[in-house]
């Protein structure tokens, strides 16, 4: 017979860790969702007016994002599919996305491979130079920009999220490692 008084909850990689280093504040993001919506052949420009009509944003090119009213944040990373990154706390974000778009995409959900930390603040520029090696910066790498890197041995999407503030998106089976890099740069450039 089951024993009921055992209760399963969900955490995050970094069970929320936030830290500010002064110059720099480090953050988990949780309650974001991350899905892919990937084109069917042929249907290219059928699902990019989907894609404007249900989440307010134009199919961003690639290295770009666009964003919408309705709080969407649209990742331009490779031919003919995109990430979604928005606000959806617990799980079945492609679920959301999909009963929009119908059967004009391909989704699926993201969101548990990924941890998503945030980093912002006049030190991080400095931080970041150490470990990554695209040009970050203000004038090289705009608001809205959106690339696929490597941080230390690691595989990154770094987002300009808005000016001197990043979001990074790293394997969550690395999570800890990815933290570990973001944050003994920004002690070494304090």
């Amino acid at each position: 017979m089951p024993n009921s008084s055992f209760k399963l909850e969900a955490s995050s990689p970094l069970a929320g860790f936030s830290q500010d280093f002064g110059t720099v504040l480090v953050e988990e993001l949780t309650n974001k969702a991350l899905v892919s919506i990937a084109e069917p052949l042929g249907m290219k420009t059928k699902l990019q007016a989907e894609v404007k009509k249900h989440l307010g944003a134009s199919w961003p090119e690639i290295g770009t994002t666009t964003n919408s009213p309705k709080a969407y944040h649209l990742l331009g990373l490779q031919t003919d599919m995109i990430f979604a990154f928005f606000d959806h706390p617990g799980g079945l974000a492609d679920a959301a996305i999909k009963l929009m778009l119908k059967d004009n995409a391909y989704c699926t959900d993201q969101s548990d491979a990924w941890v998503i930390i945030k980093v912002s603040g006049e030190g991080i520029y400095a931080a970041l130079e150490r470990i990554c090696p695209v040009n970050l910066s203000r004038d090289a790498f705009a608001v809205g920009t959106v690339q696929r890197t490597s941080m230390e041995h690691l595989g990154v999407i770094i987002l300009k999220h808005a000016e001197d503030s990043f979001v990074l998106m790293g394997a969550t089976s690395s999570a800890e490692d990815l933290l570990h890099a973001v944050t003994v740069s920004i002690k070494n450039t304090n």
